[in-house]
């Protein structure tokens, strides 16, 4: 019973700190080729990846958007606060993730009532007979991008059953073509159970 408890905490904590999406409008399509770019960088850094070692991802189709709690210094702030601020206005609604990623490992998108099944009902043991080496779930939010579209900020999530999950965002500089983590000063915020 505690298990099934601490279990909905987590999964209510997921989408409460959601930011405000309109449950009864269809998410459209998520067309943003940088932005997949974006996540095939960070993908290859997620718990299911690099500990769990899946030998295939399942990740959210729908995207899900994080309260924003990055709070960079005043030097930090000139080169991310743009993004930050685009971080805001696209995750204000769920996005529909497309086939685009260009990572390593095989993956799936699921929609959001395979993700309701285990997350909120606690059916992890169904999850995993059917998806035995994936690590859990992958969550993405939309990707912030500064103007000139060199800096990025997204949220990335994942659960991997009732006491198991955590999230985290992450700030990218584009460098000779490639998207790589940008140091910034000030404070970040994330979550692990």
């Amino acid at each position: 019973m505690l298990l099934q408890i601490v279990s909905l905490l987590i999964s209510s904590l997921l989408l409460l700190q959601n930011g405000a999406a309109n449950k009864d409008a269809q998410p459209k399509s998520y067309e943003d080729a940088e932005a997949y770019e974006v996540y095939s960088a960070i993908l290859p850094t997620s718990w299911a990846w690099q500990v769990a070692k899946a030998q295939s991802l399942v990740i959210r189709e729908e995207t899900m958007p994080y309260k924003m709690c990055l709070r960079p210094d005043a030097k930090s702030e000139a080169v991310v606060g743009p993004a930050i601020s685009e971080y805001v206005r696209l995750n204000e609604k769920p996005w529909l993730l497309q086939r685009s990623l260009s990572i390593e490992k095989p993956y799936e998108l699921v929609g959001s009532d395979e993700f309701k099944k285990s997350a909120f009902k606690g059916d992890w043991e169904n999850f995993y007979k059917r998806r035995p080496n994936s690590g859990g779930w992958i969550g993405l939010s939309a990707v912030g991008f500064n103007a000139d579209r060199t800096v990025a900020v997204a949220f990335m999530t994942h659960a991997c059953g009732s006491l198991c999950g955590g999230g985290d965002f992450y700030v990218l500089q584009k460098k000779d073509g490639k998207w790589i983590p940008l140091k910034l000063g000030g404070t970040s915020c994330g979550f692990a159970v």
